[in-house]
């Protein structure tokens, strides 16, 4: 299977500075979005940016555990599964723990892309993190593949389509007044595969964060974890050079909850 990989995109987080205290430990520990983001809301009300006129009908699936209602998947179960869970979080009092929403949020188009064609398929997960977390992920989840299938080069020039469309997304949150996306962010890890006439097939990769894509080949009668993407993290050397040289900081991890640098 051919790859190819696309550069990790550039950060959209900066540190973001505040008091101490069981009350302010979610603002302390997440990250500021670039630029502020007018009439913020919590609203759960989102829905796709694209123009629902414009798109074709297609299957698309989400986990159950990220937040949707059971459907049929448009692949075996034995082929295509999901699993995720919230997580927890230090409550008010010493060694108190709190439990928080669930802010994962994955699916699987297909088919994708042109219309009657049924050779690609799309692969996404995101993990949301700040107070609106989830919404920033379900956001994200449904932006990504309306824009991407309505792409001009999706055909032609996936990589840069893919590029173009993660760029488009961030741009807009920046500016959509239905989610306080100011201190609440998501990662991104979109696999797009397509499918030839002669059975083999092409996998295009598109990452931000530290979510990750792996693919098991098997290799003398047992499978073999290879890498599609590289985490994209502050402090690995490359990426904190990038940061630096444009003006910007890396913080170390969080010791006092374990987070990771910022």
């Amino acid at each position: 299977m051919d790859l190819q990989f696309q550069e990790p995109g550039s950060s959209r987080e900066q540190e973001q500075q505040a008091g101490e205290g069981a009350d302010n430990f979610r603002a302390r520990r997440l990250s500021l979005a670039k630029g502020n983001v007018p009439g913020g809301s919590s609203s759960d009300s989102i829905s796709s940016p694209a123009n629902p006129a414009a798109r074709r009908q297609r299957r698309l699936s989400m986990s159950p555990e990220m937040g949707a209602k059971a459907v049929a998947a448009p692949f075996p179960p034995e082929v295509v599964g999901t699993y995720s869970c919230h997580g927890v979080e230090p409550g008010r009092s010493a060694g108190e723990m709190m439990a928080k929403i669930n802010q994962d949020r994955g699916c699987v188009c297909y088919p994708f892309g042109v219309e009657g064609e049924k050779t690609s398929a799309l692969f996404c997960v995101f993990d949301g993190h700040g107070v609106c977390g989830d919404k920033v992920s379900h956001y994200a989840m449904h932006g990504m593949q309306a824009k991407l299938e309505q792409h001009p080069l999706l055909a032609s020039d996936p990589k840069t389509a893919l590029e173009q469309v993660f760029i488009a997304i961030d741009t807009e949150l920046q500016t959509d007044s239905s989610i306080d996306a100011e201190l609440s962010g998501t990662t991104a890890v979109v696999a797009l595969a397509r499918w030839t006439q002669g059975g083999r097939g092409k996998v295009w990769v598109a990452n931000v964060g530290d979510s990750r894509a792996v693919m098991a080949v098997q290799k003398g009668g047992k499978l073999k974890a290879v890498a599609l993407s590289e985490d994209q993290k502050p402090d690995t050397p490359a990426e904190q050079k990038r940061i630096e040289k444009a003006g910007g900081f890396v913080s170390p991890p969080e010791e006092e909850w374990g987070g990771p640098a910022r």
